[in-house]
């Protein structure tokens, strides 16, 4: 698993196939409507993790992370490694502007133009097949 310890170290496919991973099972935004302007996207919420939460490791998570909403703020003070930055400012795009049942897309798209190989969940993409071709038949 990818921490931020780690990430130097990771290649940018295996960040985002993690973050894939992560986002295609868990198929919810961990968003706070308690943020100012509402629905702010939040690393952690709860059990849920935004696409930048689930490469923090449960050691890692502090006051300090908590305090930023930004990943731009968390590199701005040090907080978290340079590493793939701009592969998880796009990774967060899709968590906190695109509805979950279109991340599977956004995703493939974005793997394409990063020409990174796409490997969802294998299990939920036998779900989801199995639920479009079930919902065919009603």
């Amino acid at each position: 698993m990818i921490t931020l310890k780690t990430l130097p170290k990771a290649t940018g496919q295996e960040v985002f196939d993690q973050v894939t991973r992560h986002l295609l099972t868990q198929m919810k935004r961990a968003v706070s409507s308690e943020l100012i302007g509402g629905n702010g996207c939040m690393y952690r919420l709860g059990n849920l993790k935004c696409a930048a939460g689930c490469l923090i490791g449960d050691d890692e998570y502090n006051a300090d992370l908590m305090e930023h909403h930004d990943w731009r703020s968390l590199l701005s003070k040090k907080l978290v490694p340079r590493t793939h930055f701009d592969l998880i400012l796009e990774l967060q795009q899709i968590h906190d502007h695109c509805l979950p049942p279109t991340w599977r897309e956004q995703l493939k798209c974005l793997a394409k133009k990063l020409n990174f190989q796409f490997n969802p969940p294998k299990l939920l993409h036998t779900y989801i097949v199995t639920y479009m071709r079930a919902k065919e038949r009603i």
